[in-house]
C-alpha cells in the first residue's frame, strides 16, 4: 500500500492537499492501492471528501481506523431519533434545538451547518445550567465521541467510540499556561490484544497508527510525507524496511535569497538532519532539485509533476475566441502573494482595456481580505476586481480566462501554473524561486518579468490582450506542452521508476 501522509482534508485546502487527491486518483487509476492519511479528527471529513470526488477508500483518517469507522453506512439523524426520554418538550430552533425537563433546560442539540436538522452533537446540561458533558455525532449517523467538562467549564476528558458503541480511545487534559485544555494522556484500548497502550499525546499516538499500518501492510509500504510537519516525525520513529520519500511543498529556506545557505525550514530540517533514513525527497520543480542537490549532495531528489493530463490528440483547446473572462489569480489570499501589486497592475490595464476583468480565487485571513476589498475599492475597480472565493471545482472555470497572472515572492511550484497551462492559459509571472522558469517558457507560452515590476506585467497583459492572434498562440503553445509532457501514463511511468514498481 501506498500512504501519502497529511493532517486533514479540510472544506477548503491549499495546494498541499490538492495535490495529495490529484495523486491518489491518479495511482487508483492505474489500479494501484493508495491513500492519503490523514490526522486530525474530523466528524465531517466524510462528508467533505465529496466535495472532491474522494471516496472511503482513498482517505484514511486515524481516529476512524481506530473507531474501526472507516467505511460505515450513512444515516440521517435528526432530534426525534435520539430517543429522548417521553416527558422532554423540545424547542426546535435554526441551528439547534432546545430540550426541556419541565421547566429546566437540560440539552441542546445542535445541527450541522447547511443541513435541516441534522445532528451535529448533543450538549448536557448540569442542574445549573452549566455544560457537564457533550455527546459529539458523526456525519455518517452514529455518536463518535463524548466530552466531560469540570466545573469551571474546562474540557478534562474525551471518549471514542465504534459506531456500534464500544469505547476504544480515551484523551485526557490538564490546562496550560493559558488555561487552555492541553492534552496529557491518550488511551488506546483493547488493541491487538492489549487491554490499553498509553501515549503522551495524539502526535505519539500519530506516530504508532503510521507504524501500524506498516506492520499491518503484507507487501512493502511506501510512505510519502505531504506535510513535513505531520510525516517527518512519524516517518523518523519507524525503522523498518518501508519507503519513506518527503515532499518538499515550500521553499525550503528561511532566506528566500539564499537556498543554498539560509537556515532551513524548521518542519524540514529534521528530515535533511536525518536524510540516510529517508529513501528519497521529492519536489515539484527541476530548480529547487538542483538546489537541494548542491546543499544536499548525497540525498537522492525527484522532481514529479503534480498535474497529469490526457494526450494531446485526446484532449479539447478551448479557442482565446471563446473564453468570456480575461485575467484569473488562483491561491491563497495572503500578504506573500502580494494580491496588492496584482491589483495595482489591473488598474494600470484598465487605462488601456476599461472593461478588463480579474478574478481571484482562493482564501485567506479575513483581515487580509478586508484590505484587498478596501483597494479595490479606492482604485475604483469594483467592477473589474472581483474576490470569488474558494472553489472545490475550479477546474470547472479555467477555460472561461484568457490568462493567468501570479505575483508571489516565493513557492515551492505553483499548482495553478500548471494547471492553468493545461487549460491553455497563458502565465505571466514575476520571476522567483520556484516555478516561473520550470512551468514558463518565455515569451512563448507565457511571459516572466522581474520581480515587483508591475508596469512591465501590465504591458506584457496588454501585448497578449491587443493581439488576440499572439494570445492564441501563446495559449496553444502552454496546452501543448503540459499535454505532451505531463500526460497520465508518462507521469505515471515516472511514478514507479521512483518507487520501483
Amino acid at each position: 500500500m501506498i500512504y501519502f501522509i497529511n493532517e486533514y482534508i479540510l472544506p477548503k485546502n491549499s495546494s498541499v492537499e490538492h495535490r495529495a487527491i490529484k495523486r491518489v486518483k491518479l495511482f487508483n487509476h492505474y489500479h494501484t492501492p493508495a491513500q492519503i492519511v490523514t490526522k486530525v479528527y474530523d466528524r465531517l471529513q466524510h462528508h467533505t471528501q465529496t466535495s472532491f470526488d474522494l471516496t472511503d477508500d482513498q482517505l484514511l483518517n486515524m481516529f476512524d481506523y481506530f473507531q474501526e469507522a472507516t467505511t460505515v453506512p450513512t444515516k440521517v439523524m435528526h432530534t426525534e431519533d435520539l430517543n429522548l426520554p417521553p416527558e422532554y418538550a423540545v424547542e426546535v430552533g435554526s441551528n439547534f434545538s432546545r430540550v426541556f425537563d419541565g421547566d429546566n433546560l437540560v440539552e441542546n442539540v445542535g445541527f450541522i451547518p447547511g443541513t435541516i436538522g441534522r445532528v451535529f452533537y448533543q450538549e448536557f446540561l448540569d442542574n445549573q445550567g452549566n455544560r457537564a458533558a457533550t455527546d459529539l455525532w458523526d456525519w455518517r449517523g452514529f455518536r463518535s465521541a463524548t466530552q466531560y467538562f469540570g466545573q469551571d467549564g474546562n474540557l478534562t476528558m474525551e471518549r471514542y467510540y465504534t459506531p456500534t458503541g464500544k469505547i476504544v480511545l480515551e484523551q485526557y487534559f490538564v490546562p496550560d499556561t493559558a488555561g487552555k485544555p492541553l492534552a496529557s494522556r491518550v488511551i488506546l484500548k483493547d488493541y491487538a490484544d492489549k487491554a490499553e497502550l498509553f501515549f503522551q499525546n495524539p502526535t505519539k499516538l500519530f506516530n504508532f497508527f503510521i507504524a501500524e499500518l506498516s506492520r499491518c501492510d503484507p507487501d512493502q509500504t511506501t510512505f510519502i510525507s505531504d506535510r513535513p510537519g505531520t510525516g517527518v516525525e512519524p516517518l523518523l520513529a519507524l525503522n523498518d524496511d518501508s519507503q519513506k520519500f518527503v515532499m518538499v511543498p515550500v521553499y525550503h529556506a528561511k532566506d528566500i535569497n539564499d537556498p543554498l545557505h539560509a537556515p532551513l525550514d524548521g518542519f524540514l530540517q529534521p528530515a535533511f538532519d536525518n536524510s540516510p533514513h529517508f529513501t528519497g525527497f521529492i519536489t515539484d520543480t527541476a530548480s529547487q532539485q538542483r538546489h537541494l542537490q548542491q546543499r544536499f549532495s548525497s540525498i537522492a531528489v525527484t522532481t514529479m509533476p503534480t498535474v497529469a493530463t490526457t494526450a494531446l490528440k485526446q484532449s479539447h483547446l478551448v479557442p482565446i475566441t471563446e473564453r468570456q473572462r480575461q485575467l484569473l489569480y488562483v491561491g491563497r489570499l495572503a500578504p506573500d502573494r502580494q494580491l496588492d501589486q496584482l491589483i495595482r497592475v489591473v488598474a494600470l490595464v484598465r487605462d488601456q482595456i476599461p472593461d478588463i476583468q480579474c478574478d481571484l480565487y482562493g482564501f485567506g485571513d479575513p483581515d487580509y481580505v478586508k484590505t484587498l476589498n478596501e483597494l479595490i475599492t479606492s482604485l475604483k475597480l469594483t467592477n473589474q476586481v472581483h474576490l470569488k472565493g474558494y472553489d472545490p471545482h475550479l477546474a470547472a472555470h479555467y477555460d472561461d480566462y484568457e490568462l493567468l497572472l501570479n505575483t508571489e515572492l516565493v513557492n515551492g511550484g505553483p499548482l495553478a501554473m500548471t494547471e492553468a497551462m493545461a487549460h491553455g492559459i497563458p502565465v505571466i509571472s514575476y520571476r522567483f524561486n520556484y516555478g516561473p522558469r520550470d512551468f514558463i517558457n518565455d515569451g512563448v507560452d507565457g511571459f516572466i518579468v522581474a520581480a515587483g515590476d508591475q508596469l512591465a506585467m501590465s504591458q506584457r497583459i496588454l501585448a497578449l490582450l491587443q493581439h488576440q492572434d499572439q494570445l492564441a498562440t501563446f495559449s496553444e503553445a502552454a496546452f501543448k506542452q503540459i499535454h505532451e509532457n505531463q500526460t497520465h501514463l508518462k507521469v505515471w511511468h515516472r511514478w514507479q521508476r521512483l518507487l520501483g514498481r
